[in-house]
């Protein structure tokens, strides 16, 4: 072989060679870029499905949080519908796995990844459903209590009954009562003692007048014959150290069989005890009645009802007005008070 003929058959080898090369370059272009595509597209279309499967819980996020979720704009894409266009954003912004977009894959020479588009509108009717549900719970209690409010009529309650203050004229009478008894004044005998409180002394004394009630607490019994001895009421005396010696007094007892009181003219002379007629000189009186009296240097006057005993001073009794005084209570003979008692004496 020449060299001329060898070198022809290289150049043929390589022309078919390279002819070849290209011919296979050609039909393999079609099937890397279909391949490329497919490879893209699982992995890319798992993704999708991921961020649409935690578009779910991402959505109930952002409603707890108060984000309100668009549901207006429609995009670029006007055969989708707002429902999905919205629930899309939501789920590309809170997804932590970024889908590319479809203009960026063409680009790149595959396909747009179509499997994320079914789950995106799956999941946009419940994002949508809970959005309902919330904005139906938010006004429920609103509408409930307005209706409440506007149906339940109102129940008059019951006024609470206010004392009525006293008036003036109530509140005078009864701070007279306390100060000024209409009986006079409350005289007190207590138990074991012969002395009356309050005392009432007076000096150069010419007259003692007015009326006397006794009560149920008036009553006692001494249970012997002292029962009958005689109390001293009010008087005058013309010694004023010793009240027994010389003086004039309305005496006063009570009866246990009768159950009432009995006033008397009573008189002492240089320590005398002149006692009075038991069926012309003594009165009997019942508890809470009103008896009036009369002490002056003519003698003693004593009336209850349509009854009056007057007795005039007995021999040896002479008035003194400079050794006058005024006689208080006084109880017993020679016994002191069984127990603690009480009357009333009003002086004129």
């Amino acid at each position: 072989m020449t060299s001329a003929g060898f070198v022809g058959r290289v150049g043929g080898l390589a022309a078919a060679l390279g002819a070849g090369v290209v011919v296979g370059f050609a039909v393999a272009s079609p099937a890397s870029a279909d391949d490329t595509g497919a490879a893209d597209s699982g992995p890319r279309a798992a993704a999708a499905e991921h961020s649409a499967g935690r578009a779910a819980p991402d959505a109930s996020q952002v409603k707890r949080r108060g984000t309100a979720v668009p549901a207006a704009s429609t995009g670029s894409d006007p055969a989708r519908p707002a429902a999905v266009i919205s629930a899309s954003r939501v789920v590309r912004t809170a997804a932590t796995v970024e889908v590319p977009a479809p203009k960026a894959v063409a680009a790149q020479g595959g396909s747009a990844p179509k499997a994320a588009e079914p789950v995106l509108a799956a999941a946009a009717p419940q994002v949508a459903q809970q959005e309902v549900r919330r904005s139906t719970v938010v006004s429920r209690p609103a509408a409930a209590s307005q209706a409440v409010s506007a149906t339940t009529p109102l129940v008059p309650q019951p006024a609470v009954p206010v004392a009525a203050a006293p008036t003036p004229a109530t509140a005078a009478t009864s701070l007279q009562s306390l100060l000024c008894d209409p009986r006079g004044r409350k005289i007190t005998v207590f138990r074991g003692v012969h002395f009356v409180i309050p005392q009432s002394p007076a000096i150069f004394v010419k007259k003692v007048s007015g009326t006397g009630t006794f009560t149920t607490d008036s009553v006692y019994d001494l249970k012997d014959v002292d029962q009958y001895d005689w109390n001293k009421f009010s008087g005058i005396a013309f010694s004023p150290i010793q009240h027994d010696r010389n003086s004039v007094m309305v005496g006063w007892r009570y009866n246990l069989t009768s159950q009432e009181f009995e006033i008397a003219p009573f008189y002492n002379v240089n320590k005398e005890r002149i006692l009075p007629n038991e069926q012309t000189e003594v009165i009997s009186v019942p508890a809470g009645e009103t008896f009036q009296y009369n002490v002056d240097y003519s003698g003693v006057t004593i009336s209850y009802g349509d009854k009056t005993v007057f007795k005039p001073y007995p021999p040896g009794l002479t008035p003194n007005i400079w050794t006058a005084t005024r006689v208080s209570g006084w109880f017993g003979g020679n016994e002191v008070a069984p127990r603690t008692l009480t009357y009333y004496l009003k002086m004129k």
